[in-house]
This record gives structure tokens, C-alpha cells and sequence, in this order.
């Protein structure tokens, strides 16, 4: 079997391309010699609209050697996908993350687009409960199933010495991972620990990421006077980062929607699962998918820093809860593998394989 992957990137450093990486790695183990072609940002589709519409009959020439294509997202991945597959007749999977396979719809000339592409798809799968829901808006009869994203349990279990020297210099500390946009809630995180600041006089807020609204967050962490507790870190070493979720004494991420850029899952949810953290995140995100509620974090109301201070104080104060968050957040992650997510994908590539027959 030969699949071809149309994604934005396959770097590590993205959310893209670490799922893409993980996932692809995955597949490989599970499929008995299959071979795999990605096509993305970095080479075929490029991020000119004009360029990647020229560059159809050079992807149909990769599509056409393959025996399957799975899109992952809708925008503008699936779309392409299904105008490159006109005539071809291959197999075709759509994987609906986050922002571009919701946010299309919610504009007038994208919506049609978005639409048929969805209904030329072969099989719909959604990473949550979330986007599906989002999806579901606009395309009510259709089918969509739910396949989670894993972790590598192993990866952020592992030990790397100098790296934890760094991070325990930084202790205590919170934790919050992802870069710096709107939709990752950085300005309710950074108000839910100013509320809690002065409780825990020693407590730091370590944020790993980078982006736009760096000054934004800045100004507000200066009226907040906690210019020497809040600590910003931006491309560091991916063992640093292992060392910093193993060492923090929570994580949160505020997610929330941003005209319709969201969080599509949140596999740092599960990397923090994964290093024994218990979680604070927003209810009605994704986030519902990748913790679970009241065993190993809380969810709180959207935009509500009041609320996640509390929780935050509630964790830190009382280490029984902490220690037993900590035990559930090990096992929920253990149960949630790429080795699992790329078996449930093998199955649906042999059905629309067999029905296209």
C-alpha cells in the first residue's frame, strides 16, 4: 500500500508536524510494507493560493502512483486533495483537526468549497468530540468518526540529566505549552496566576512558545507587576521541554475559540498526562477529549481566569488530590498511543479501499 499524506509541514517544532511524524512513524509500524509520500508546505503545496492551484497536475502526478490520500485537515489539504482527485478515482480520507477544518465554513465563497469536499471524502475522521460538533453545523448528515491523537509515552518519560538541572533551577513553577496566538488563552492563564500570586510568594509561570501576541502578554504581565515570575522560553530543545513538563507543578492551557481558530486537540494535554501532571483546561474546547475531568485535571468555563485560579490553588494546596492526578494522568496517557490512533486509520483504509473496488 502507498499512501500519500497531504499536511503543512513535517517539521518538529510545529503542532502540524508532530503529528504528522508521530502518526506517519506509527502507521509504518503497523502496516506490513507500506510506503508513504507526504506532500506539504515545504515542497508542493505552497501557501500562494495562484501557485498551489498550478500545482494540481503536479500533485495529481503524485496521487496518481498512490493507492490512497489522507488529507490531513480541510483546509486547505482535503480541498486540494479532492480537486487532484478528480478523474482518479483514489481512495480519500479526510482527518478534520482544528482551525482549517472549521473555520472555512464561516466564510461565504470557502463554505461551498468546504462542503463538497467533505462529501467527496470517502471517510470523514475528526482528532475531537469538538470539531466534529463544529463540523456537524454546516454538514448535519454527515458521517464522522472519532480517532484521538496519542503521545509517546516512552519520549517524555525519559530522563536527560542536564536538561533537568535546568528546569529545577526554574522550580516551583506551572507550566503552560503552545504559541503565543489569541486561541491558546495565554492572557486568562497569566490573569488566573496573578490571582493566585501572592498565595504562593515562590510559584513561577513558565510559558514555552513563541508568536503575535508576545507584547500583548508582556504588557500585561508588567501591569500585573510579575515581570520577574512569569518566564517566557521559545525554541528550546525537545528534551529541555520533556524536562520541564517533568519537573512543573501543574499545567494549564485556557484554550478558547477565536473566531473560529481552536485548538483541534492539544497533544500537549497528553505530554503532560504523560509526565504525571494534573491539567487545568477550558470546557467546551477540545481540551474535553484530552484530559478527563476530575480525575486528572478540571475543566472551568471559557475565559474564566477566577475559575481556573481556583482550581490552580486547589491542586497546589492539597498534595493528596496532586498525587492522585498525578496517578490517573500517567494511566490515561498510557492508554492513549499512536500504535492505537494508526490501527483505528488502518481499518478505515481497508474498508474505503474494499468499497472502491
Amino acid at each position: 500500500m502507498r499512501i500519500c499524506y497531504l499536511n503543512h509541514d513535517t517539521r518538529g517544532n510545529t503542532g502540524a508536524g508532530q503529528f504528522y511524524n508521530s502518526f506517519s512513524t506509527a502507521v509504518k509500524k503497523i502496516i506490513s510494507g507500506v510506503e508513504i509520500e507526504a506532500l506539504t508546505s515545504e515542497n508542493i503545496l505552497y501557501p500562494n493560493k495562484l501557485k498551489l492551484l498550478l500545482a494540481l497536475p503536479a500533485i495529481r502526478r503524485v496521487l496518481r502512483r498512490c493507492d490512497l490520500i489522507h488529507a490531513l485537515d480541510g483546509w486547505p489539504y482535503g480541498v486540494v486533495a479532492a480537486l487532484a482527485n478528480i478523474g482518479l478515482k483514489k481512495p480519500f480520507i479526510i482527518t478534520a483537526i482544528g482551525t482549517g477544518a472549521v473555520q472555512p465554513f464561516y466564510s461565504w465563497w470557502k463554505r461551498p468549497i468546504m462542503k463538497w469536499a467533505y462529501r467527496k471524502a470517502d471517510k470523514v475522521v475528526a482528532v475531537s468530540n469538538s470539531t466534529k460538533k463544529e463540523i456537524l453545523k454546516f454538514l448535519p448528515d454527515l458521517k464522522i468518526e472519532i480517532i484521538h491523537h496519542g503521545v509517546d509515552f516512552a519520549k517524555f518519560q525519559s530522563i536527560h540529566a542536564g536538561y533537568q538541572a535546568e528546569a529545577q533551577k526554574l522550580k516551583p513553577y506551572v507550566l503552560s505549552i503552545g504559541s503565543l496566538k489569541k486561541r491558546k488563552g495565554f492572557n486568562y492563564s497569566i490573569e488566573a496566576f496573578a490571582k493566585i500570586a501572592k498565595d504562593f510568594p515562590d510559584l513561577k509561570y513558565v510559558v514555552v512558545g513563541g508568536g503575535p501576541e508576545r507584547e500583548a502578554l508582556q504588557l500585561l504581565i508588567t501591569n500585573y507587576k510579575l515581570q520577574n515570575r512569569v518566564i517566557f522560553l521559545e525554541n528550546i530543545h525537545p528534551d529541555y521541554v520533556s524536562a520541564l513538563y517533568q519537573n512543573a507543578e501543574l499545567f494549564i492551557l485556557l484554550s478558547q475559540d477565536d473566531q473560529k481558530d481552536i485548538e483541534g486537540f492539544g497533544l500537549v494535554f497528553l505530554e503532560a498526562a504523560a509526565c504525571g501532571l494534573p491539567v487545568v483546561a477550558t470546557k467546551n474546547t477540545s481540551a474535553e477529549d484530552a484530559i478527563a475531568d476530575g480525575k486528572n485535571g478540571f475543566l472551568v468555563p471559557p475565559k474564566d481566569s477566577a475559575a481556573a485560579a481556583e482550581m490552580m490553588k486547589l491542586i497546589l494546596n492539597d498534595r493528596k488530590l496532586k498525587e492522585s492526578f498525578a496517578k490517573e494522568s500517567i494511566s490515561f496517557a498510557n492508554s492513549m498511543t499512536w500504535a492505537k490512533a494508526a490501527t483505528a486509520y488502518y481499518a478505515i483504509y481497508q474498508n474505503v479501499a474494499d468499497t472502491r473496488q
